[in-house]
């Protein structure tokens, strides 16, 4: 397993941030929420059906929740994962990034 950070882009520091907060709120669903009732709307906002990205508990691999960070209009996804960077990387995408990327660790040591 590794650390990885997800980058995504967005049209604003205002819809990142809108971003940011319904995916910490999924996130934390998701290793803390109760999995028997219905699962809560974080995405509607956004014209996405929460139920279609919500990760099966034997696939995920997290020792901690990701977090999602605003960097401008720019969120920053970091997680410790070997499973769920794809779909890390899709949800971001599906939920309105225009440019989405993972960092390498190479990019990361040039800096």
């Amino acid at each position: 397993m590794q650390e990885v950070e997800i980058i995504g882009t967005f049209e604003s520091e205002e819809t990142a941030r809108v971003v940011a907060k319904a995916l910490n709120a999924f996130f934390t669903w998701l290793m803390e929420g109760d999995r028997e009732g219905e699962v809560p709307d974080f995405f509607g906002d956004f014209g996405l059906t929460t139920e279609d990205y919500v990760i099966d508990e034997g696939d995920i691999d997290w020792p901690e929740a990701p977090r999602a960070r605003v960097r401008g209009p720019k969120i920053a996804i970091t997680a410790e994962t070997s499973q769920t960077v794809d779909t890390l990387a899709e949800l971001t995408e599906a939920l309105g990034a225009f440019d989405v990327y993972q960092v390498d660790d190479e990019e990361e040591a040039d800096d």
